[in-house]
């Protein structure tokens, strides 16, 4: 039995170089690297960034476990080429959920210290004095609390800041006040002065900001997304935007990318942009690998194993 890996992604790691990473932990196993050119039977477990097309899973007709590493699943679980009884694993890091953390302390930061404005002027040689918001009087509500949601919750709370969260289902361990549902999601939008999105894409969260709920926001508040792209409708945001209801709006993800460059968000001057770069190392979630095909070939529990009905 033995391990494809095909990330198809030299931005962010060679396939070479994993294989490398993994293969002290694998003695004796073989792994392939790159797109098959040839059907490959032994091939049990594959390694992926991008979705797996119709002609590659031809060629692995044993294929049991594919092992999603990067962000999302969404594409993967809803391929209708993909056999069902092949199962799909993601990775969890806490080096990249810490990464994510830092990254939205700082985009709060920059808003409460109007370094952008500050940025702005310096180009105009413009001397305006403004005074900062102060930490203790303003409060973040943090969308979708799993490992990253958790992180992000916890480093502002450390920090001073009033922290709500909200998920599917009730978080009874966190420190702070959490809540569920359509009406729960109001309370926490409606109550924010900064709004962070760090839900995964599935069929519940899709269009989950359009602009019934972005109306509910708190009037002046900044909205921040590092989940996926998907989860904001992207010309009812811009409608909140001009309306005033936001100010800001610092965005990671977008529900296309590579961003086009005709979109209307690259010139608009209330919005951020950034690559997808919110969180980038993920070394020890690589460890999640030669775990994985053990227990795949045991027929134990995998770790971090999607459930595909859900989506997550």
């Amino acid at each position: 039995m033995s391990i494809l890996i095909d990330l198809q992604d030299r931005n962010w790691m060679k396939d070479s170089d994993l294989k490398q990473l993994i293969s002290s932990d694998l003695p004796g196993i073989p792994i392939y690297c790159g797109e098959p050119n040839k059907k490959l039977p032994s091939i049990v477990m594959a390694i992926v960034i991008k979705n797996l097309d119709q002609n590659t899973l031809r060629k692995l007709p044993n294929l049991r476990l594919i092992q999603k590493v990067g962000a999302g699943v969404e594409n993967m679980i809803s391929n209708c080429n993909l056999p069902k009884h092949i199962k799909v694993c993601r990775m969890s890091s806490e080096i990249q959920a810490k990464e994510m953390a830092e990254y939205c302390l700082a985009e709060v930061l920059a808003y409460q210290r109007n370094i952008r404005e500050y940025f702005n002027n310096q180009s105009l040689k413009i001397w305006k004095q403004r005074q900062p918001s102060i930490v203790k009087e303003k409060s973040v509500s943090i969308l979708g609390l799993g490992l990253i949601g958790m992180e992000i919750a916890q480093t502002l709370k450390n920090f001073g800041f009033t922290v709500f969260g909200w998920s599917k289902t009730a978080k009874a361990q966190s420190n702070f006040t959490n809540y569920t549902g359509i009406d729960g999601l109001i309370t926490v939008v409606s109550n924010a002065d900064y709004v962070i999105s760090v839900l995964p894409e599935t069929q519940e969260t899709k269009d989950l900001l359009s602009l019934n709920i972005l109306r509910k926001f708190k009037p002046g508040s900044v909205l921040i997304n590092v989940g996926r792209g998907s989860v904001i409708n992207e010309e009812d945001l811009l409608h909140v935007l001009s309306e005033g209801i936001l100010s800001g709006a610092t965005l990671d993800v977008f529900q296309q990318e590579p961003l086009p460059n005709e979109h209307p968000f690259w010139t608009h001057p209330k919005i951020v942009i950034t690559p997808h770069v919110s969180g980038w190392n993920v070394e020890d979630a690589i460890e999640t690998i030669p775990l994985n095909y053990y227990k795949l070939i045991k027929n134990e529990p995998l770790l971090f194993e999607i459930d595909q009905k859900r989506g997550y």
